[in-house]
């Protein structure tokens, strides 16, 4: 197996233009009928322009997930038979404590706690890409999980606190104005634990900077 194989395409507003309703599906058409803020149908511009594009060069049996904001977008894609969630947020000033009240364990609040306020913030936006692809790729409640995963401290630093199961997890800072997590279970036996998630623009848009805020490998021992 191609141990970069796991892939994370990118997209940024000018994804837009490529937009066509005919490529949707009924569901997503019936989607996109009831989008009524231009926001939001900016984002779905982008992101289904991404899944078209993405879907184009690869086979329809890869699991994808896909997370947009703010304009932008990114999938990723995995060999079939994984599990994989994606989360793509803008960053932005947040009341990081009121919303760390509502989705983080009582140790990450802890965590964030202890931080400068520019350290919290970018903190804060690693956990919730994270809780957020763990949503997708477990099937988990949104938000009703969202503070039983995400990382703890412990002596070693931080260390990933995922789903049951064997999970591998990575986060990123993407250009100056993102942050960006992929998470993924590969069957029992597969070279999962060696895969090393690539990114790439999609048709016409440049990729930023990318930069591994973290990778963690849970310990099974």
């Amino acid at each position: 197996m191609d141990i970069q194989e796991l892939l994370i395409w990118w997209a940024d507003q000018s994804a837009a233009s490529l937009y066509s309703p005919e490529q949707l599906s009924a569901e997503d058409a019936a989607r996109a009928a009831a989008i009524r803020s231009g926001k939001a149908l900016r984002d779905w511009k982008a992101s289904r322009a991404l899944l078209h594009d993405v879907r184009s060069r690869q086979p329809h049996s890869r699991p994808a997930s896909l997370s947009h904001s703010n304009g932008h977008a990114i999938v990723a894609t995995a060999p079939a038979g994984w599990k994989v969630g994606a989360d793509l947020e803008a960053i932005s000033s947040r009341d990081v404590q009121g919303l760390a009240q509502w989705v983080c364990s009582s140790a990450e609040r802890d965590l964030l706690a202890g931080l400068p306020d520019e350290a919290r913030l970018l903190r804060f936006y690693q956990l919730w890409t994270l809780k957020e692809a763990f949503i997708k790729a477990a099937g988990l409640d949104f938000p009703a999980d969202m503070a039983s995963v995400g990382l703890c401290l412990g002596p070693s630093g931080l260390t990933l606190r995922p789903p049951p199961g064997r999970w591998r997890a990575c986060s990123y800072r993407v250009g100056a104005g993102w942050m960006a997590s992929v998470v993924w279970q590969a069957p029992e036996g597969s070279a999962g634990d060696l895969a090393q998630p690539v990114w790439t623009g999609a048709a016409g848009c440049r990729l930023p900077d990318v930069l591994i805020q973290g990778c963690w490998l849970p310990d099974t021992t």
